[in-house]
């Protein structure tokens, strides 16, 4: 369900600065790798399409995936992701059911698996992290050229699964790490 009407109208901040209201979007999904291509296709159902939507679907996909690979959301469980879009940023974070080790950043060119943190980092303009074992969120900032956005986004699908108040209030007062 959008926090925001189907067509965005302006509103002021606190300096009285005219600003487009953020739309969000969450969904639920099933700790399966089946679930990528779900996602994927509920993506391409929110974002119109422009450049920035492929950055867009190639970082959710990868921190999903990440997920699903690495933390108890793939033994079982689930992972939930939000998408925000708040002028020339598009936020995406993935919440998992949490990991030991936190994701980590493969630096080394002739590893065979483990570069897509690193492609994450170049397309976003910020990343982070919170959490612990217990439970994590991974955010992405990713830039979205203004134009792009048009005068009407998609409604998403009335039946996804609502996960809350969002996410971050999920993992208050836990560590946090963020970067560029």
């Amino acid at each position: 369900m959008p926090a925001s009407s189907r067509s965005p109208g302006q509103v002021r901040d606190r300096q009285g600065v005219a600003r487009l209201p953020a739309l969000r979007w969450r969904r639920a999904f099933p700790g399966d790798e089946r679930q990528i291509a779900v996602l994927r296709r509920w993506l391409a159902s929110l974002l119109p399409a422009c450049p920035g939507r492929d950055d867009v679907t190639f970082v959710t996909t990868e921190l999903a995936t990440n997920a699903i690979q690495h933390t108890a959301s793939g033994r079982g469980g689930r992972f939930e992701v939000e998408v925000t879009w708040h002028g020339p940023v598009v936020r995406v974070a993935v919440a998992d059911g949490g990991a030991l080790g936190g994701p980590r950043v493969i630096d080394d060119p002739l590893a065979e698996n483990g570069h897509g943190l690193l492609v994450v980092h170049h397309l976003a303009a910020r990343t982070g992290t919170r959490g612990d074992y217990r439970g994590r969120l991974v955010w992405a900032d990713i830039p979205w050229p203004i134009a792009a956005a048009g005068p009407v986004w998609p409604d998403p699908d009335p039946d996804q699964a609502a996960i809350g108040d969002g996410l971050a209030s999920r993992f208050s007062g836990a560590p946090t790490r963020s970067g560029s």
